[in-house]
Order: C-alpha cells, then structure tokens, then sequence
C-alpha cells in the first residue's frame, strides 16, 4: 500500500509544481508588461530584468512566502509616467496595490477587477483621467479605494456599494459629475467618505443617515443644493462633517449638536440662514467650528462658551448682531477667532486676557466700540491682531507693544486719539502696520524705523505732525493725509527734510532759515529809518 500512495504523492507533488512554475510564468511576463508601460520604468526599476527570475525580490513586489504569489505592488512616489498595464489583471493574487504620486496618465484598466482579492487600492496624486470602470465593483475584498489628485470624470456608479468590504472611499479633487446615489446608505461599512472638489450636485440623499458607521464625511467643494437633512444628526460616529463651499440653504439643523463625538465641523462658505442653534454648544469634543461666507443672522449664542476644546472658530460674513458673549472667554484652547464681516457691536470683553493661547484675532468690520482695553498684552502670542473698520475710540493702549509675536496690527478706521506708543519699537516680529483713517497726533516716534521686519506701513489720515524719520523708507501714500506731517512730499513746513539729508541737516536748515528771517528783519527795519531820514530831508 505505502508505494502506491508515494508514487500517488510524487505525481501529486509534480503537478502541483507544474501549476506553481506556470503561474510564476505569467506573473513574471505582467509584471514586464506593466514596466515597459511606464514611461521611464527602465530607469527607475533597474533591477526588474527578466534575466532575474526571482521577481519577489524586485523593487516594490512582494510575494506569499509559500505560494509565492504576488500579494503586493507598491510603487509610489518614483516619479513613474506612463500608464497603468492592463496586464495587472494577470496578478490574480494581488492584495495591495500603491501607485499614489507619480505621474500617471490614461484610464484606470478594466482589468483591475480581475483582481478578486484586492483589499486595497492606491492610485492618488496621478494624471489619471477617464471613468472609474465598472469593474470594481466586483472587488468585494476590497476595503480601501484612493484615486484623489487626478482627473476622472463621470459618476459616482450606484452599484459602488456592491462593495460590501468598503471602509474608505476617496475620489476627492476629481472631475466627477452627477448626483451621490440615492443607495449611498447600503454601503453599511464605510467609515471615510470622501468625494470633496468634484462637481456633483443635487441634494443629500436622506438615505446617508444609515451610514452609521462613517467617521469622516466630507462633501465640500461640489455643487450640492438643498437643505443640510437632519438625519445627519444621526450619524453619532462621526468626527468630521466637511460640507463646506457648496449652495446649501436654510437653517442649520439643532439636531447637529447630538454629535457628541466631532471633532470638526465644517459648514461655510454656504447659503445658509438663521441663527446659530444653541445646541451646537453640546459638541463637547468640537475642536474647529466654521461657519462663515453665510448667510447667519442673530446674536452669538452664550453657549458656545462650554466649547472648552475649541481651537478656532470662525463666524465671519454673516450678518451676526450683538456683543461676542462673555463666556466666549472660557474657551481656553482657542487658537483663532474670527468674526470679520458682521454687524456686531459692544466693547471687548477685559475677559480676552484668559485666551493665552489666542494666535489669531480678527474683529473687522462691525461696529465694536469703547477702548482698546489695556489688558490686550495678556494674550501673548498674538500674531495677527485685526480691529480695523469699527468705532473704537481713545487712545492706543502702549501694552500692545508687548506683543512681541505680532506679525499684523490693523487699527485703521476708527476713531482713535493721541500720540502712536513708544512701546511700539518692542514690536520686533512686525511685519505689517496699518493705523490709517484715525485721529492718531503728535510725532512718528523715531523707534519704528528701528523695526527690521516691518515690510507694510499705513500711518495716512492722521492728524500726525512733524518730520518722518528718514529710516522709515516708505511710499508716500504711506503718510499723506496728515497736514502737519512734513516729508519728502511736503515743501509746506519749516525743516522739510530734502531726501537723501539726515537729522542733522534738518536742523542746520531750520537755523539757516532763522538767520536769514532775522537779517531779511534787520535789512527791513534799516530800509525803512533810510526811507524817513530821506523824506524828513526833502520836507525841511
């Protein structure tokens, strides 16, 4: 009995082999069929040489280590042209397939779908263009399909949740067209979708809200219309909701704030109207809020002061109305503010010196009023400090020269008084000042011109007086507007400094000029005792 079942084994064990060596055969003749479709592949895949049968070995290939299959290709980011072989379709085996940043043309190859065990599937940042085949939807393996950066066209196929295994989904900055399928919601097991900067319009299908799963829901830059639906509030998995720069309408759903878990919430750049739902305070996780370029109205509600995460918050081009809330200050991690573009009013809150770690304030173009409080310097690491276009009034406050990380200060239209701070020269970062259209007088402290960072300075209509230092080598639209400024525009004042002429020339004119007014009176008064002594003689 043994010797039949060895001779059994042996023939076994032949064919088998046979099987192995064949299919070795034909993935070793795909995988030259995919390099010399490359248009530089001779050059970057060098150790690719068929006179190496050892293929799992070649860069980028990876093979089971006992069938001996290939499971694996990644060759991203070698700067490949050229375009993707239909001869992957014979590497029938294949689990992970990478091609991201290269320079990839032509259409995704039909074939691809013969992969049956594709998990995943990376063909970002080419010059692909063309539809996504048909064909993938039978990769029901398949868990990961990245194609962002390149230029496809057509739709989103409604057979895309036939991909039962699909967890992440990107066609993002894509030229795909149509409408998102009504059956989006049987894709049960996604947890990213992305299909941001395409062209696809029409509204959300109420079907997403099955998407219980989805993590990351990003939609922005498209064209998508309608209402935002309040079954997106449902969606208690996700941390990111990105349906920003699209032609959205009504109001902002308060069921949005029973998303306990998001971390970042996206809405600008929309047609939306309404106020601010209170209930968006509830986001306890919610770390980054934009909901600017609407169509807002309303006052800031209070509760968005329990926000304890926020890092930035951008409100601006609304129509917002009313003081920012004073509990806004309680929000300790906030990094941006921005309200820019309202009609809100008040003064700002002393409670501004708890936002320690507050990088980026923009308060332009409202209606704030009152003083600049001096309590501003606690908000150290200021570097953008934008108060422009309001009704603020008083004098500059000289701690805002203790903000040694300001990049930009824009004070410009409002009404402020009073000399510019010598505590201005501390501001070594400054790059861009601009205190334009105010009631700003005395002299341009000499200490600017000591700043070696500063690129941009408006300092015109003004009420300021005196000679600009000459260090300060600006544009003279940089100083108009004020009468009693003398420059190297101005001849209208006594020690007008001629250019290229420093201090001490300036003030040896201005004792020149005396002298000469004091001679041109002596000559006058001499002249004029002539003139009697004359006529006394002629009358006598």
């Amino acid at each position: 009995m043994e010797k039949p079942i060895h001779g059994f084994l042996v023939i076994i064990f032949f064919f088998f082999s046979v099987t192995v060596a064949s299919s070795f055969s034909i993935e070793g003749q795909a995988l030259k069929l995919i390099k010399e479709s490359l248009g530089n592949g001779s050059n970057v895949l060098l150790d690719w040489d068929e006179n190496n049968e050892h293929y799992c070995s070649w860069r980028g290939v990876s093979c089971d280590n006992v069938t001996l299959s290939i499971i694996s290709l990644n060759l991203s980011s070698l700067n490949l042209g050229g375009i993707i072989s239909p001869a992957i379709g014979h590497l029938k085996h294949l689990q992970n397939v990478d091609l991201k940043g290269n320079r990839l043309s032509g259409r995704i190859p039909y074939e691809i779908g013969n992969c049956r065990g594709l998990k995943s599937l990376d063909l970002s940042v080419n010059d692909l263009f063309g539809y996504i085949p048909y064909s993938v939807s039978k990769l029901k393996q398949l868990e990961e399909l990245n194609v962002r950066d390149n230029s496809l066209s057509g739709r989103l196929s409604p057979y895309m949740c036939q991909m039962t295994s699909l967890l992440y989904f990107d066609v993002s900055s894509n030229n795909i067209s149509g409408t998102i399928p009504e059956n989006i919601g049987n894709c049960t097991r996604l947890r990213v979708l992305d299909v941001s900067y395409n062209q696809i319009a029409g509204e959300i299908p109420y079907s997403i809200g099955s998407l219980e799963m989805v993590m990351l829901l990003s939609l922005q830059g498209n064209r998508l219309t309608g209402k935002i639906p309040e079954v997106i509030g449902q969606m208690q998995a996700l941390t990111m909701l990105d349906i920003s720069e699209n032609e959205f309408i009504g109001a902002i759903p308060p069921i949005l704030g029973n998303l306990s878990d998001i971390g970042i919430l996206y809405l600008h750049g929309n047609k939306l109207t309404g106020p601010i739902p209170p209930e968006l305070g509830n986001m306890s996780t919610l770390g980054y809020l934009q909901l600017n370029d609407n169509h807002l109205y309303g006052e800031i509600p209070a509760e968005l002061g329990k926000l304890e995460e926020l890092i930035v918050l951008n409100l601006g081009n609304n129509f917002l109305e009313g003081p920012i809330p004073e509990n806004i200050s309680s929000c300790i991690a906030l990094n941006r503010l921005n309200v820019h573009g309202n009609k809100l009013n008040g003064s700002i809150t002393s409670g501004f010196k708890n936002l320690g770690n507050l990088t980026y304030l923009n308060l332009s173009t409202n209606h704030f009023n009152g003083r600049i409080p001096y309590e501003i310097w606690s908000i150290v690491n200021l570097d953008t400090l934008d108060l422009s276009s309001n009704d603020f009034s008083g004098r500059v406050p000289s701690s805002v020269g203790y903000l040694e990380y300001l990049i930009t200060l824009n004070l410009s239209k409002n009404h402020l008084d009073g000399p510019i701070p010598d505590e201005f020269r501390n501001l070594r970062s400054i790059q861009i000042l601009d205190m334009s259209f105010n009631n700003l007088s005395g002299e341009i402290p000499e200490e600017l011109g000591q700043l070696q960072n500063i690129n941009s300075l408006n300092l015109s209509n003004n009420n300021l007086s005196g000679l600009v230092p000459p260090s300060l080598k600006f544009p003279d639209e940089s100083f108009s507007g004020n009468s009693l400024l003398c420059g190297n525009w101005s001849r209208s004042c006594f020690g007008a400094h001629i250019e290229g002429s420093n201090s001490s020339d300036s003030k040896f004119s201005k004792k020149a000029i005396l002298i000469l007014m004091a001679l041109g009176f002596v000559a006058a008064f001499l002249l004029m005792v002539l003139f009697v002594q004359t006529c006394h003689y002629y009358f006598l």
